[in-house]
């Protein structure tokens, strides 16, 4: 019977092997377009959900310059006609009070973009990142098959994105920001939010394990390399990855 600590040690490439009998279905480039649209819906609705973290969790008040009211100069220019329409706007206060969480969720919403259009790009880039990688390593696939490996890999990202959510959802929740100004209370945020850099550093090292172990079972199965270069290629990115994360 073999013993805990070995059955652990085979535990990798079981599950490379698996991954790498999956790449040989007719359907691994479905599946991989599939996991980009579900990635960059998931992401783009990560930000929103990430807004309403704010909303949730910021309750204060702020002073910030008031949108409806014009310039200084203009006000000087053209503000002393009572009838005209500068008139009356300039005679709005020129800071008002709003609710933090509420910017914040407006703010995040403007966001949104870097999702619908942030996700393939890093897949674009990722695959063909990954492509050269393997034809250094001796690969014999197309960029097509590269294609459907950084596809498959892009499923993980949704638990380094969910992950993130819930800590920084956490983080807040327990933070007392004192900020009166968004400059302030943006300060006292991202300290907040730096304390949770554990788990949210925890969270990327086991979605990149995740797409480690997609990468070598796809090489392997697209790429026809032997399991020690497509594990040396992903490691390669591994480590890029978990320096970036660490940043």
């Amino acid at each position: 019977m073999p013993s805990p600590f070995a059955a652990l040690a085979s535990l990798p490439g079981s599950l490379i092997d698996r991954v790498r009998d999956a790449f040989g279905s007719p359907r691994a480039g479905t599946v991989a377009v599939a996991m980009l649209v579900v990635v960059t819906i998931g992401t783009s609705v990560g930000i929103i959900a990430l807004g309403a973290v704010f909303d949730a969790t910021v309750d204060q008040q702020i002073t910030v310059d008031n949108p409806d009211r014009p310039s200084e100069s203009t006000c000087e220019t053209f503000g002393d006609d009572p009838d005209s329409v500068i008139g009356e706007q300039c005679d709005e206060p020129k800071r008002i009070e709003v609710d933090a969480g509420e910017e914040l969720r407006d703010a995040a919403g403007g966001y949104i973009h870097y999702g619908l259009l942030g996700v393939p790009l890093w897949w674009v880039v990722f695959a063909l990142a990954l492509h050269v990688g393997a034809l250094v390593a001796g690969g014999s696939g197309s960029v097509a098959d590269s294609f459907v490996i950084a596809g498959w890999a892009l499923g993980a990202e949704l638990l380094r994105l969910g992950a993130g959510i819930v800590a920084i959802w956490y983080t807040l929740s327990n933070a007392a920001p004192a900020g009166s100004s968004f400059e302030a209370l943006t300060t006292d945020l991202v300290a907040a939010i730096t304390s949770a850099t554990g788990p949210l550093l925890v969270a990327s090292a086991v979605a990149i394990a995740i797409q480690w172990v997609v990468v070598v079972g796809g090489l392997e199965a697209e790429h026809d390399l032997g399991r020690g270069a497509a594990a040396g290629v992903a490691t390669f990115f591994a480590a890029i990855a978990l320096v970036i994360a660490a940043v």
